[in-house]
C-alpha cells in the first residue's frame, strides 16, 4: 500500500476554479455571496476517494459546480450548465491540478431546479481521476 501524504482537495478546487474563470463569462466565487449579482457560479461539495494501488497515489474526485440565479433565470442557468459541460469536455484531462496528473474526467450528473426561497439553482457533478506526479 502506498502512503498517502497529501489529499488534492485544495489543488483540485483551485484548478477547477481557474478553468471556470478563464473559460466562460459568468462570475465565479469561492462561496455563495449575499447580494452578488445573479447569475454566478461557486464550487460546491468535493469528495475524494483513494484508489487502492500499490505503486502510485491515485484518487477519484467528485466535484459539484453550482450555478445560482434569480427565479426568472431558468433558461440562463441551463445555458451556463451547457457552457460548463462543454468546457469540462474540452479541457478535461488537461486540467492543471498542482502535483497531480488528471488521467480522466467525465460529467456525471446535471441538475437544475427552483429553490424554495432564493431563485433558480443548477449543479453539475464532475468526476476526475488524479494520479500523483512522480510515481
Amino acid at each position: 500500500m502506498v502512503l498517502i501524504r497529501d489529499v488534492p482537495l485544495v489543488p483540485l478546487q483551485k484548478a477547477v476554479f481557474s478553468l471556470l474563470r478563464k473559460g466562460q463569462p459568468t462570475p465565479v466565487y469561492g462561496e455563495v455571496i449575499e447580494g452578488a449579482t445573479l447569475p454566478y457560479i461557486t464550487i460546491g461539495s468535493v469528495n475524494l476517494k483513494p484508489v487502492a494501488v500499490k505503486t502510485v497515489v491515485m484518487w477519484v474526485a467528485t466535484i459539484n459546480i453550482d450555478v445560482w440565479a434569480a427565479r426568472t433565470q431558468k433558461k440562463r442557468v441551463n445555458e451556463i450548465l451547457n457552457d460548463i459541460g462543454a468546457l469540462i469536455s474540452y479541457s478535461g484531462n488537461k486540467i492543471d491540478v498542482e502535483g497531480y496528473d488528471c488521467t480522466g474526467d467525465r460529467v456525471d450528473l446535471v441538475e437544475a431546479f427552483q429553490e424554495e426561497t432564493t431563485g433558480y439553482h443548477g449543479t453539475m457533478t464532475v468526476i476526475f481521476e488524479l494520479q500523483k506526479k512522480g510515481n
